[in-house]
């Protein structure tokens, strides 16, 4: 994928089924997806992506979207919506304003795509009786079955109730090692050319352990250790060629049994908090620009995380 799973590349632009091609990975199961993203921009038929959290599922919504319509634009009229942040019985009166045009601020082109996020079996009926807008698309995304909803509910959507809905089925990057090269790469294509440094490569150890790694938080996971590295080296001023295995060392080390998403992902972003403290020896400015984040937002972050109390008693 060029981007992050759920968000495009900054300035990537698609025409047509080439978009497809923008679905990196050298495994049998890329190739497939591939083919049912092209298959699926061909109709206007709805589309429900299954996968856990950070496998992409938005990035394919999104790419179904750019090769199913032409323009200057491909990506306008692409209306995301996170379902499982709009109140009990408010999810039809946001579906009415997006199909309608009006974006936060009252206007905004009509949609043409609706990429309904975490999508859960009892919302169904408000989706369903709006399935018949004419011009638009409905995209949903939901976990696999037994993985938690974006809601914190648990269960997948049942497609024989979402009526004439093409399933595109992303496995966890677990299940389809053979991408990781092909992603870590991409990645850091990505971000060399964000933080406008490099090119740097990374070891042939460090690809081996992202092959050996369970990546709980999916490719998700992977571009955050990515990025995490090249703004190390920025931060640094890192003359190399390869990056430093310490800048790309992967942050989680805990075990996914029996626990949900949402805390696996939390883990993950207080591991990577810890290890970008550790690698600037504390500074709270200089982690928040390795981050990419306020220093506001990041010090809300250790707080939560209780890094900031325990950094105070050191």
């Amino acid at each position: 994928m060029r981007g992050t799973p759920d968000h495009p590349a900054n300035g990537s632009r698609w025409s047509g089924l080439h978009a497809c091609a923008d679905w990196i990975g050298s495994s049998a199961e890329a190739a497939r997806i591939r083919g049912e993203i092209a298959t699926a921009s061909l109709s206007s038929d709805p589309v429900v992506v299954v996968g856990e959290g950070g496998t992409g599922r938005r990035f394919a919504a999104e790419l179904i979207h750019r090769a199913s319509y032409s323009g200057p634009d491909p990506s306008e009229g692409f209306v995301p919506i996170e379902t499982g942040s709009v109140p009990a019985g408010k999810l039809a009166a946001h579906l009415d304003v997006a199909v309608a045009g009006a974006d936060r601020n009252g206007t905004g082109p009509p949609a043409r795509t609706l990429y309904l996020s975490g999508l859960a079996p009892d919302r169904l009926g408000d989706v369903s009786s709006r399935m018949g807008s004419p011009g638009v698309r409905f995209i949903a995304s939901t976990a696999p079955p037994g993985k938690s909803l974006t809601n914190g509910r648990r269960g997948a959507l049942p497609t024989m109730s979402f009526p004439g809905a093409t399933t595109i089925r992303i496995p966890p990057l677990r299940e389809r090692k053979m991408d990781i090269s092909a992603l870590a790469l991409q990645f850091l294509t990505d971000a060399c050319q964000r933080a406008a440094v490099g090119p740097y490569g990374i070891s042939s150890r460090m690809i081996a352990a992202y092959h050996d790694h369970d990546w709980p938080g999916n490719a998700a996971e992977l571009r955050a250790v990515i990025d995490s590295a090249v703004s190390t080296a920025a931060l640094a001023r890192y003359r190399g060629k390869v990056l430093p295995d310490s800048f790309c060392a992967i942050s989680y080390h805990g075990d996914r049994t029996g626990r949900s998403l949402k805390e696996l992902l939390r883990d993950v972003e207080r591991n990577i908090l810890e290890q970008t403290l550790h690698r600037v020896d504390g500074n709270q400015t200089h982690t928040a620009r390795i981050l990419q984040v306020s220093t506001t937002t990041l010090h809300e972050k250790l707080k939560r995380h209780g890094l900031l109390r325990e950094r105070q008693h050191v």
